[in-house]
């Protein structure tokens, strides 16, 4: 995305928030994806913006180690 102001950046993870109209869009999306990266993964979801230049979204999540039995 463009970028957004430090505001919006603090909600944007919370449930029905959204910076669309009235009708367009839930305001779920970023919510649901921070639940299930960090509660169903224990992983890690982080945003970060600069105003009319870019947004990026960093997901990191944790790998376990599968022991070779040969």
């Amino acid at each position: 995305g463009l970028g957004m102001d430090q505001e919006t950046k603090k909600r944007i993870f919370e449930p029905f928030f959204t910076t669309k109209d009235v009708g367009v869009g839930t305001g779920l999306g970023l919510s649901v994806s921070y639940f299930i990266i960090t509660e169903n993964h224990k992983g890690v979801l982080t945003v970060e913006s600069i105003p009319g230049k870019r947004t990026i979204f960093v997901i990191k999540l944790p790998i376990k180690q599968i022991k070779n039995t040969l």
